[in-house]
């Protein structure tokens, strides 16, 4: 026996709009959690330390330093400071974190990342328009992570703002201290 149930248009329609509203939720959830994976703070970290030392590996000894010691001031002190003040994460986070959250390890490698872009290109891009389009990539970079930490309710504003501090003031450091060594003099 086959029983038919018809609904109604506009009950249809809600349900198909409620069906969106959920999956565009699940789908921004999906995309935010595959951002906070791939911007991982040891992730970052150990892809800068690569990229160091294929740099050193190619004698190219300037870069390699400035990476290196940007990468590991800009993590020594988030790491010292979670240490330190042992700030617990909020309890309704959307994914599972384990360690202290202030300040954001990802914001901290993503800042350095995306003040590293920004050197290298300011440095090697005479092509304005490229050299923007590289800012601009740069600095989106560092809002998408930053949010995504925020969207998956791991961080507070502040968290993602002073992660983003360290590592663009340990970047700025670096440069600034190398350019006052001579390093980039020609």
């Amino acid at each position: 026996r086959n029983i038919s149930c018809e609904i109604p248009v506009h009950y249809s329609f809600q349900i198909n709009k409620g069906m969106f509203i959920l999956h565009t939720i699940m789908t921004m959830l999906s995309f935010q959690i595959f951002i906070s994976n791939i911007a991982g703070m040891w992730i970052m970290f150990v892809l800068s330390l690569l990229v160091a030392l294929a740099l050193y590996k190619k004698h190219d000894t300037k870069d390699f330093y400035t990476i290196f010691f940007s990468s590991t001031t800009a993590m020594f002190t988030t790491f010292a400071l979670k240490l330190l003040l042992k700030v617990p994460r909020p309890t309704d986070m959307l994914v599972i974190e384990h360690d202290y959250r202030f300040p954001s390890g990802h914001a901290t490698m993503a800042a350095v990342v995306m003040s590293l872009i920004i050197h290298y290109t300011h440095l090697h891009i005479k092509n304005k328009s490229l050299r923007y389009a590289l800012y601009m990539f740069a600095i989106g970079w560092y809002m998408l992570v930053s949010y995504s930490r925020l969207y998956l309710n791991v961080h507070y504003p502040i968290d993602v703002i002073v992660g983003g501090l360290i590592g663009t003031v340990a970047t700025l450091f670096v440069v600034t201290i190398f350019h006052h060594l001579h390093y980039y003099k020609k």
